[in-house]
């Protein structure tokens, strides 16, 4: 999970997202959130809240049904991760700025506004971080990223 600022059970996550606890319950049953469990507590996270209101956002706003809804969260998962890449690549000039302001527009349809991360000066001794294969379902961290 990483780092985590909250944790929320169902009813609080609830009420922050203006959701019905069973909605939360439907979209875990689809795949499209895992909050760990404190036996038989959900504990959802600051992560897992951003992605339910993307989802919720993909459901109200863009009329999107289930099937939708996890195609595009492939999608703004995949897009995210290319846009990530680019910047550590440093692709701010020439074709790369194209491509990443490509992608921002891409995830702006989505209502996905990506925030710009901090970028440090120095390059970080050691070899470069390995890249995690995807899992089944893709998902990305939405940390940066402000909806509507």
């Amino acid at each position: 999970m990483g780092k985590t600022r909250g944790l929320y059970i169902i009813s609080v996550a609830a009420e922050i997202l203006d959701m019905h606890p069973q909605t939360l319950r439907k979209y875990e049953r689809a795949g499209f959130v895992e909050p760990p469990r404190m036996g038989t507590l959900r504990l959802y996270s600051e992560e897992d809240i951003q992605r339910l209101r993307l989802i919720k956002y993909f459901v109200e706003e863009l009329g999107l049904n289930l099937a939708g809804v996890e195609l595009a969260l492939r999608m703004t998962s995949r897009l995210l991760a290319l846009r990530g890449r680019l910047v550590e690549e440093g692709s701010q000039e020439g074709s790369g700025a194209a491509t990443l302001k490509a992608i921002d527009e891409l995830l702006l349809e989505f209502g996905l506004k990506v925030s710009e991360p901090e970028v440090s000066k120095e390059p970080e001794p050691g070899p470069a971080p390995r890249e995690p294969s995807p899992s089944p379902r893709d998902q990305a961290s939405f940390s940066r990223v402000r909806f509507g």
